[in-house]
């Protein structure tokens, strides 16, 4: 049956090993059924921030392989110039135990090697000129993908129902350049209003019958690019049919007769 169980703790109360164990296993269980059906990726948190010659990754929680890593205080590490591609990842290591703990940890690295190992997820990825500096101020949606000096977290997975999906940063960012639009297509204005109103990711399945219906093109498990390229496209016909439209108008004339 479903219940629930709190210790209960009082002046002259005996310390049982029970109740340790509840308050350790409460919000554990809690954590572990939420996120049963998850698939891997940034459950919240972890922005990227740019600090003089840092990469700052901000507190926030990554699910993997059924375990919650959480980054409690600011992580930075320093970046370099190059002019290939390179990645900022997280690799997860095999879990460690004692008399006392179990612990599972993961580190946050730059590495020129743009394939992802099985332990490893990908946060961004850049390619930088010497004497530049990376940024993360974005000036339009296109830009989100500016070959270099820019951070790029296209690729990063997040966490969702069943299927990894792509940053909800990235969709909030869609939605707010075709709002300048003023879009008129109801499953535009259904969709941004989802994208707005969601803080955390948006699952997959919605995001491509979104764009599959949108578009008029078959469905399929687009990876993280492919939906970035579909949005894009997307924001393009919006733009492209109001200026169509504005370019159409008819001004009224008035005839007199006598």
């Amino acid at each position: 049956m479903f219940s629930t169980t709190y210790p209960v703790f009082g002046k002259g109360r005996i310390l049982k090993l029970e109740m340790l164990e509840n308050l350790r296993d409460y919000p554990k269980d809690i954590l572990d059924i939420h996120l049963q059906e998850y698939a891997d990726g940034i459950l919240t948190g972890c922005k990227l921030q740019i600090s003089d010659n840092y990469i700052i990754i901000t507190p926030g929680i990554i699910y993997f392989k059924g375990i919650p890593y959480i980054l409690r205080d600011p992580y930075k590490l320093p970046y370099f110039h190059t002019n290939v591609t390179t990645l900022l990842k997280i690799s997860f290591s095999e879990k460690s135990a004692n008399n006392d703990f179990i612990s599972y940890t993961a580190n946050a690295f730059i590495d020129d090697n743009i394939a992802i190992s099985e332990n490893e997820i990908e946060l961004c990825r850049f390619k930088l000129k010497v004497g530049a500096k990376l940024r993360t101020d974005y000036t339009s949606f296109e830009d989100l993908e500016t070959e270099y000096n820019t951070v790029n977290t296209i690729h990063a997975p997040y966490a969702a129902y069943k299927k990894s999906t792509i940053s909800p940063d990235i969709l909030n960012y869609f939605a707010q350049e075709a709002f300048k639009h003023n879009p008129t297509e109801p499953l535009d204005i259904s969709f941004c209003m989802i994208c707005m109103e969601n803080q955390q990711a948006i699952g997959r399945e919605l995001i491509t019958s979104y764009i599959a219906l949108r578009l008029n093109i078959q469905k399929q498990d687009y990876t993280n690019q492919t939906i970035y390229k579909y949005l894009n496209q997307i924001l393009n016909n919006i733009s492209t049919s109001k200026k169509t439209e504005k370019n159409m108008g008819f001004s009224s004339k008035r005839i007199l007769i006598d």
